[in-house]
């Protein structure tokens, strides 16, 4: 939960904590962040937190009403869809340059990463989501472009306030699995355009089935 915080950097502490409940679900979809409340709970003066609730707000976590101030974002179907789109492109443009940059300790963490998630893939789906945005920040933390991996970790940031629309059939992550592994595939042979056409081709493919599971 939020703590007081005693430390230099006073704005950059509060987005962090916030970003951290927001994340977490302690701070739920719709939640308004209210900067009197939110300074006498960290323990702080109301500019840092002022500023550190806009700084969400450009980060997506966020929206600002005009009369309702800024409330912790909620994330529509629409939304997820969009952001699925923009994730196949930056991400795949991500694994083309990690194929050639990726070092041979990022390859071997991708290969353990696979291996426990093919097990979670049955019934512990909470495990698997965890692993599969670790399967994703690898290669994007590997792919040697800092602007490139901005974009992809604010696009993975906004996911997490649609949590409750993913698809969480085995079914479903098995096939997420299979893809993971065509991805890795390709990164360990450094091909870079069958890396990034497999993590294209994979992210459409969990669009489509979003899509079909909410009927639209």
């Amino acid at each position: 939960m939020l703590q007081p915080i005693a430390n230099s950097r006073v704005v950059d502490v509060v987005r962090d904590r916030l970003r951290a409940a927001i994340l977490a679900g302690e701070l739920a979809p719709g939640t308004r962040l209210s900067v009197p409340e939110l300074a006498k709970k960290l323990q702080v003066s109301r500019s840092p937190v002022r500023e550190a609730v806009l700084l969400l707000v450009g980060e997506g976590l966020a929206v600002e009403h005009t009369r309702r101030g800024v409330e912790v974002a909620r994330l529509s179907l629409a939304d997820l869809l969009e952001l699925y789109e923009l994730r196949g492109a930056v991400e795949g443009l991500a694994a083309f340059h990690a194929a050639g940059r990726m070092s041979s300790t990022d390859l071997a963490a991708l290969r353990g990463v696979l291996d426990a998630q093919g097990a979670a893939a049955f019934g512990d789906f909470r495990h698997f989501r965890e692993l599969d945005v670790r399967f994703h920040q690898i290669i994007v933390d590997g792919c040697g472009n800092s602007r490139l991996q901005r974009h992809a970790h604010l696009l993975v940031r906004e996911m997490n306030l649609a949590r409750p629309l993913l698809v969480n059939d085995p079914q479903h992550l098995t096939r997420s699995h299979e893809e993971h592994r065509a991805v890795e595939r390709a990164l360990r042979q450094r091909d870079g355009p069958a890396a990034e056409a497999a993590m294209r081709q994979h992210l459409s493919r969990v669009l489509h089935t979003v899509k079909a599971h909410h009927h639209c």
